[in-house]
């Protein structure tokens, strides 16, 4: 098992990949052997990725690009096939929040969220699937959320999205499992990410609200969420397929 756990320089795309978790992806996948693809808005933030990943060993590629536009991901497809021509997994990452009550919500920001957390997800897929079928035992993590299953205070756009990524990766799953393409889905529960921190730095978010629905009664840090991401592209996980993961310390058992 530990051997199916390791890449042999396949390529895996991991969106979102300039911080928190999806940086922790990356470098945990690299670890384990593979060439990554960092995909974010922020270059800065890619190449701060890149050097860690390089520094220990790994091998990474920076890719600039707003994944919840159709363009920006048919020019990073465009970029993959060109240059390696199939991938072995892609990890779907990248995603917002805003905390407000439905009826707080104006609909400008509903959109915003709406095309960074689920539109991004179906552009990703529809988009990369062909370079996947052309690869052994190919595989999609979408990232989701616990907010996907549960219900939580003034979440409504990103529990709706999240929601929606879990539907399409099972959908996923029906879809092209027959032809050997693993999909899953993971959903992370409470993580210390700096999106998060920010969100209690700004009062917005009370964490002993949070953490009182955490059994383990702590925030995952993000290398926790990655270890399973990682294991779930790789080949180590060649029987888990159309499974919505749950990382959540037991929060979703409350």
């Amino acid at each position: 098992m530990l051997q199916q756990l390791k890449f042999n320089g396949e390529v895996v795309v991991v969106t979102g990949a300039g911080s928190g978790i999806g940086r922790a992806t990356a470098e945990a996948v690299a670890e384990l052997g593979a060439t990554v693809v960092l995909v974010a808005r922020t270059l800065s933030a890619l190449e701060e990725t890149k050097d860690a990943i390089e520094k220990d060993g790994g091998k990474a590629e920076v890719f600039v690009a707003d994944v919840s536009k159709e363009d920006d991901v048919r020019a990073l497809r465009d970029y993959v096939e060109a240059k390696w021509g199939c991938c072995k997994a892609v990890i779907n990452n990248a995603g917002n929040n805003f905390v407000s009550f439905v009826t707080d919500l104006p609909t400008d920001k509903w959109n915003e969220l709406i095309a960074v957390d689920l539109n991004s997800v179906f552009f990703m897929c529809r988009d990369f699937i062909p370079l996947l079928l052309k690869e052994k035992n190919p595989s999609i993590l979408n990232v989701a959320s616990t907010f996907g299953h549960i219900g939580f205070p003034k979440m409504p756009v990103y529990s709706a999205a999240k929601g929606g990524v879990i539907s399409l990766s099972r959908q996923l799953a029906v879809d092209y499992g027959a032809q050997g393409l693993r999909v899953n889905s993971i959903c992370p529960g409470p993580t210390l990410s700096p999106r998060v921190k920010g969100h209690f730095e700004s009062g917005k978010t009370d964490p002993s609200v949070t953490l009182s629905k955490v059994m383990l009664g702590r925030f995952a840090q993000c290398d926790e969420i990655a270890n399973v991401a990682a294991f779930l592209v790789s080949d180590a996980a060649s029987f888990v397929h159309g499974a919505s993961i749950l990382v959540d310390g037991g929060q979703t058992i409350n």
